[in-house]
């Protein structure tokens, strides 16, 4: 979400993956202990939410209305929600994992609870394939990134269909990010991040 949010933006950036999380402990370069984080002039940049914010502004498609910008920030926190739910079952033993993801996205799941709130979020900004606003946003790029591993089938338990057989706002959104240009050049030059 950050590096496509910097990527659409226009804004140069060094895409770093390869480096160990522990050469970045060791450096000091871990706040919260855990990786990604965001290096600006010496300065580390932790916690997803407040990096994808920073990119958004940088690359300009960060509301400056204190009210779009808080609905931003809710639909980010709401596919938060969605990953720490689902984060949980991967503690599971292998045998569990599939039937305990099942009742999450049940209709009284709490995953469908979750993924319920984003698209309320997203019917009540209107039909636009946007999550706030007219235009596009991060928590945009967030709920695309959040549908397309929800139906990539590499979590068992997770019907492929789970976004666009009950959650269509949010289904539309995937589908206007997914045909954005920028976002197709970004996928072409990144496949292994977005297998077909």
């Amino acid at each position: 979400v950050v590096r496509l949010a910097l990527y659409v933006g226009g804004v140069p950036f060094e895409d770093v993956r390869d480096q160990k999380s522990a050469d970045l402990k060791a450096q000091g370069k871990l706040t919260f202990g855990a990786m990604p984080v965001l290096e600006v002039d010496g300065q580390i940049l932790s916690q997803t939410q407040a990096m994808a914010v920073y990119a958004a502004k940088l690359a300009g498609i960060q509301p400056d209305d204190a009210w779009a910008a808080a609905k931003v920030d809710e639909a980010i926190n709401g596919c938060t929600d969605v990953t720490t739910t689902l984060g949980a079952t991967f503690r599971l033993p292998d045998d569990e994992k599939a039937a305990a993801r099942a009742a999450l996205v049940a209709v009284d799941g709490r995953l469908a609870m979750h993924l319920g709130g984003l698209e309320k979020i997203c019917s009540e900004n209107g039909e636009n394939g946007h999550m706030v606003g007219e235009t596009l946003t991060v928590a945009d790029f967030a709920v695309w990134r959040l549908a397309g591993w929800l139906g990539s089938g590499k979590i068992d338990g997770i019907p492929l269909d789970v976004v666009s057989s009950s959650f269509p706002s949010l289904a539309k959104v995937y589908t206007a990010v997914g045909a954005h240009p920028k976002v197709q050049e970004w996928m072409a030059a990144h496949p292994n991040s977005y297998p077909q």
